[in-house]
């Protein structure tokens, strides 16, 4: 089974940032959230769902947020320690993630990452000027990117991914292209290529600031692709690419339809056709945990139809794909809507039925994927197959 832990806490808040995280956190809400945190897991391994199967052992683990590194060293270790003592990792092969921002990454926090188990440390790179880290609001600098992956790499941690913006309103020129440069040369593993949004409620949109036009972010995806390419990273979804064998497992089990379990304020779970999202207020989750009550969280059941059409579709992200239950009469409509975009040159016929098995776990279907065209329409395409 797959784990996700949403931790809420923040030194200070992006200006892009539409995640759920409190800034200026005291350190006895770093504290309580580590306590409570095993309190959540146990009182849902006894409501019954994906969270509570006694036997069930992890897949994979992600940490992420808010900022998790900014628990420190002890925190972090506590943390993982606490659910990994509920949930025992699946041998050989589970992978542990953590989220870090590169400020929050000394000698002693990468040593309790590598000693707690974690396999991937995901750094919030996100640019390596200088000029566009102080725009987006970012708390760390370029010099700091470069340290802390050489932090994490000597003290043992397996492997490394950098996130990056794209399409920076006001970046100079060439600057993106130079961040790409910086990030390959310190050879990571994975790299998340994410062209700016302006979300709303966020201080950019507060602000007023426009997002960049259409053409400025396929363009600098488009650069991403290539670069990437040419040096082993292998464009496996829509944002992210990876060296063989070093895709995030977690996240690809999300975008292949898997169920998942999230705990901590505003984490989400999938469990067959049960869909939970806690409440995204620590204050709430807090408060509920003291009293041995589960948090406050919004549950709904979706129909099997949606259920379906969700799962698929996040397959469509992913490099290769093949249509569930073909035969069906929503798996035939999809299938003509298929042709009629590999006509448009949307989408292409990656292998043929009886092909090697694919992103979505088959062998027996016709495996699709969007061409470069339909990957700068992936949204649209996703509509028409609903």
């Amino acid at each position: 089974m797959h784990v996700y832990v949403h931790v809420p806490f923040c030194a200070s808040k992006c200006r892009y940032c539409a995640f759920h995280s409190r800034a200026g956190a005291a350190d006895r809400d770093f504290r309580d959230f580590v306590r409570l945190l095993p309190r959540e897991i146990a009182l849902r391994r006894s409501s019954g769902g994906a969270s509570s199967r006694s036997l069930g052992t992890l897949d994979t683990l992600y940490v992420g947020g808010g900022t998790p590194s900014l628990l420190g060293p002890d925190r972090v270790f506590a943390l993982l320690d606490g659910v990994l003592r509920l949930y025992p990792l699946r041998a050989p092969g589970a992978e542990v993630t953590v989220e870090a921002n590169p400020a929050d990454v000394t000698p002693a926090l990468a040593a309790a990452l590598s000693a707690a188990g974690v396999s991937r440390v995901s750094i919030g790179a996100q640019s390596f000027s200088e000029r566009t880290l102080r725009w987006l609001g970012r708390r760390h600098g370029a010099a700091e990117t470069r340290e802390a992956v050489a932090t994490l790499r000597a003290a043992g941690v397996p492997r490394i991914s950098l996130d990056l913006i794209a399409a920076v309103p006001g970046e100079p020129r060439g600057s993106f292209a130079e961040s790409l440069r910086e990030a390959v040369a310190l050879e990571p593993d994975h790299v998340s290529v994410y062209p700016l949004s302006i979300e709303p409620g966020t201080p950019l949109a507060r602000e007023g600031v426009r997002p960049p036009a259409d053409e400025e972010s396929l363009a600098a995806v488009s650069l991403a692709e290539d670069y990437l390419g040419a040096r082993g990273y292998a464009r496996y979804e829509l944002s992210n690419y990876a060296r063989p064998g070093a895709e995030c497992r977690h996240n690809r089990a999300v975008w292949l339809g898997e169920d998942y379990a999230g705990f901590g304020p505003a984490a989400h779970s999938r469990d067959g056709l049960e869909r939970r999202a806690n409440v995204p207020d620590f204050a709430a989750w807090r408060a509920a945990l003291e009293t041995g009550s589960a948090p406050p969280a919004a549950v709904e059941s979706v129909s099997p139809e949606d259920d379906e059409t969700e799962r698929f579709l996040t397959r469509v992200r992913l490099a290769r794909w093949s249509l569930p239950n073909p035969e069906s009469p929503a798996g035939r409509r999809r299938a003509a809507v298929l042709a009629g975009l590999a006509r448009e040159g949307i989408v292409r016929l990656a292998s043929p039925s009886g092909g090697a098995a694919d992103d979505s776990g088959g062998a027996a279907e016709p495996l699709w994927a969007l061409t470069a065209r339909g990957r700068e329409v992936a949204d649209s395409v996703m509509s028409a197959l609903v």
